[in-house]
């Protein structure tokens, strides 16, 4: 799949942003950012609901832990063959 510079860096943020061990260690305004970043990278790339929202709003619950969101989204981002920069999902913020 072709994705646009704006998907990938969705992809990159939502990765970076999802380092985190808690979902509370991340500020508002990143929960904001990783919620937007979230849309564009499910809808860039084609995501149904169960991938895309519902995985994001499990993890801000407590039902799945942020780890288990991250490791979700690397293997959308490998399925779906975007090319990410490592060095940008590991920036501090």
């Amino acid at each position: 799949m072709n994705t646009t510079d704006l998907t990938t860096h969705a992809c990159e943020q939502v990765l970076r942003f999802t380092r985190v061990a808690h979902w509370n260690d991340l500020t508002e305004e990143r929960k904001v950012q990783l919620a937007f970043n979230m849309g564009v990278l499910s809808l860039g790339l084609g995501l149904d609901k169960t991938n895309g929202y519902t995985a994001m709003a499990n993890a801000r619950a407590g039902v799945t832990s942020i780890q288990d969101l991250h490791a979700h989204l690397r293997h959308i981002v490998a399925t779906h063959n975007v090319p990410v920069s490592e060095a940008n999902i590991a920036k501090p913020f």
